[in-house]
Formats: structure tokens, sequence, C-alpha cells
């Protein structure tokens, strides 16, 4: 039970920082959504812990925890290489930008 409300808190407050992220307009309608789903999925499998079972068995897996690890683990696999690109986007940049300074600045041999 006290791990229960520990989880439905901190879903609550998540949900509460990405909106408060949205208002601040340093997250899209988008992501607000997807986050926001997310942090109501979580309550709702707290709440309802059947119901997690019942959508593993729907999908073929015998637990609703071992739903949850596989999406997770997929999810978190996925965040991962999305960061990977995108870092490899803002060093591609950075350099091409650094290079175009260092055109623009250099001084004329004399």
């Amino acid at each position: 039970m006290i791990f229960q409300a520990i989880l439905v808190l901190f879903a609550v407050f998540a949900s509460t920082r990405t909106l408060k992220q949205f208002r601040a307009q340093k997250v899209s309608l988008h992501w607000l959504l997807i986050w926001n789903g997310l942090w109501l999925a979580v309550i709702g499998v707290t709440l309802w812990p059947t119901s997690a079972d019942f959508v593993a068995h729907l999908v073929g897996i015998g637990r609703g925890a071992d739903l949850a690890l596989y999406v997770s683990a997929v999810a978190l696999s996925y965040a991962v290489f999305r960061l990977f690109v995108r870092q490899e986007e803002t060093q591609r940049e950075l350099t091409k930008l650094t290079r175009l300074m260092a055109i623009r600045d250099a001084d004329e041999p004399k």
C-alpha cells in the first residue's frame, strides 16, 4: 500500500513537472501528451495491477510485470538511440559552425 501511494504521488509530481515544462515552452504538446499518458498508465497499473496482467495476456506474455519490463527496456533503448543521434547531429553542427567562424575571423596572410 505504501509503495502504491509513493508511485502515484511520483506520477502526479512528474505529470505536473511535465505540464510546467510545457507552459514554459520547453516541451511540445506532442511530448506533453506522451509523457502524461505514460504517467496516467503508471497510476492506472499501480491502482489496478490486474489490468497489466490482462494486457500482458492479450499480447502473449505471462505476467504484467514482465510486460512492463519489456516495454521499459525497449523504450529506454530507443530513448538512448535518439539521444545518441541528437548528440551526433549537434556535434556535426558545432564543428561546421566552428569552421565557419574560424574562416570568417581568420587574419589575412601578410
